[in-house]
């Protein structure tokens, strides 16, 4: 029977990034993937680190922290990261009145600047000039390709000498010792489970208690033309504020929601608001959309990621790009919480991050490493 300080079920973002602070700090730490790689939410994703998008002033603190750690194993683990900021296009002058709201209604926020559409065509040449009415600008937001960073990063942790075992389903887990398939049992002190989906396998009950759910969402990956201009920022326009809270108090929402009812009905009807986020190999990730509940969809729907593409057009021209990969990603998420970690046991945590794992993974986990360790 082998025995670690800790053992993390779930080699996503999530896990990785706790493996990452736990070897920093001296822990003997082994990973148990049930998959031959990560292959879930952590590799179906913008790789969006996004503090401007963050409901309060305390979760954005945490992005930013995250944000400086992403920094430090960047340059550890040697994968691609770009500080690239962000534009939020407004085509609608209601949109462009929350905008100016927000930037001037969180004194005790990140300071944004407000741009006229020369401005901001200035700072990205490729999105469409005709309608803008202006943009916000952050300056706070990386970028990161989460295809390259779960592997790289796991091929980092095993170098500083963390056990990571792929194809190593976890049925079972208790205080003090998880259980292979086979029958194999490793010891820990601590054991923290960051399964993803599967965290309904593993705490039924405790999930469902606590209310919550499974996101599926449709994405989509994009070939530039040549001579398309590259964009050195992330992007989003109107409908993103329909989505995240952190627009929930300016007066101006309301006045934007019932235009955007009658302008993009069929993109509320399937949750869809429009990120844009570039790679360094100039491609780009596009979504996305949301649907709820426990059953999982087989097929991605070809009507969506046509809203989705007609939605972007408003501010990025379709007609640069051709469509070169398509999925469908699930995630666990909450009405209102952006992470869920909860002490299940006596040295058992589960461990879950609601769509927002690129932005706030090594900063929520930094805190759970501390909390382990206090633990121990």
């Amino acid at each position: 029977m082998a025995s670690k300080d800790v053992v993390i079920v779930g080699a996503g973002i999530a896990g990785l990034s706790l493996a990452w602070h736990l070897r920093r700090a001296g822990q003997a730490v082994t990973v148990l993937e049930r998959a031959p790689r990560a292959e879930g939410a952590s590799v179906r994703n913008f790789g969006m680190v996004w503090p401007v998008g963050q409901p309060t002033a305390e979760i954005e603190a945490l992005a930013l922290r995250s944000r400086e750690l992403w920094q430090i194993a960047a340059a550890e683990a040697g994968f691609w990261h770009r500080a690239c900021g962000s534009l939020h296009l407004a085509y609608e002058d209601a949109e462009m009145a929350v905008l100016k709201e927000f930037a001037e209604s969180h004194p005790d926020r990140t300071p944004r600047n407000v741009l006229t559409p020369d401005e901001a065509v200035a700072r990205c040449p490729g999105i469409r000039r005709e309608g803008l009415r202006g943009a916000l600008a952050s300056s706070t937001e990386h970028a990161v390709d989460p295809r390259e960073v779960v592997h790289r990063l796991a091929e980092a942790l095993v170098q500083s000498g963390v056990g990571i075992g792929f194809v190593s389903p976890v049925p079972r887990v208790k205080s003090g010792q998880v259980t292979l398939i086979g029958g194999e049992t490793i010891r820990a002190s601590a054991v923290v489970v960051c399964a993803g989906p599967w965290l309904f396998e593993q705490f039924h009950e405790a999930a469902t208690r606590d209310g919550l759910d499974l996101c599926h969402l449709q994405m989509l990956r994009l070939e530039p033309q040549a001579g398309t201009p590259a964009l050195g920022v992330h992007l989003c326009a109107g409908l993103t504020q329909d989505h995240y809270k952190n627009f929930s108090d300016c007066p101006s929402l309301p006045a934007v929601r019932a235009l955007h009812r009658q302008k993009w009905p069929a993109q509320l009807k399937h949750g869809i608001h429009v990120l844009v986020a570039e790679h360094a190999d100039g491609t780009l990730t596009v979504g996305d959309s949301h649907t709820y509940g426990r059953a999982h969809p087989v097929y991605s729907e070809e009507s969506v990621d046509q809203l989705i593409l007609q939605a972007m057009d408003e501010f990025l021209p379709v007609d640069r790009y051709t469509v070169c990969q398509r999925w469908i990603g699930t995630y666990p998420t909450h009405p209102s919480l952006p992470y869920w970690q909860t002490q299940v046991e006596d040295g058992v945590w589960a461990l879950n991050l609601f769509g927002t794992g690129m932005t706030l993974s090594f900063g929520v986990t930094e805190r759970l490493k501390s909390e382990i360790l206090t633990c121990a």
